[in-house]
């Protein structure tokens, strides 16, 4: 990801915080894929882990990062690859 590598060049420990804060959390959506507020699209579940926000799916037993933006970019849209249909048949 740009942007951590970004931050990392000018913050190494703020780099660090960031990815511990990611691991945290996906651990815990491992054990609590519904612990987050929804998505904007079905099935999708928002996470919050400061300076990003990341939308992300439970699908199989996986959970799947489908985005990850700043959080002052707002509500992220479906990436291309990834159908609203798709989403409905699970």
């Amino acid at each position: 990801m740009k942007a951590l590598a970004k931050i990392a060049e000018d913050s190494p420990n703020t780099a660090l915080k960031i990815i511990e804060r990611l691991e945290r959390k996906k651990s815990l959506l491992g054990s609590f894929p519904k612990m987050t507020e929804r998505g904007l699209l079905p099935e999708t579940r928002k996470i919050h882990a400061s300076p990003f926000i990341l939308t992300a799916r439970v699908r199989r037993d996986t959970v799947e990062i489908l985005a990850i933006r700043f959080a002052r970019q707002g509500d992220a849209l479906a990436p291309d690859d990834v159908q609203t249909d798709d989403l409905d048949r699970q």
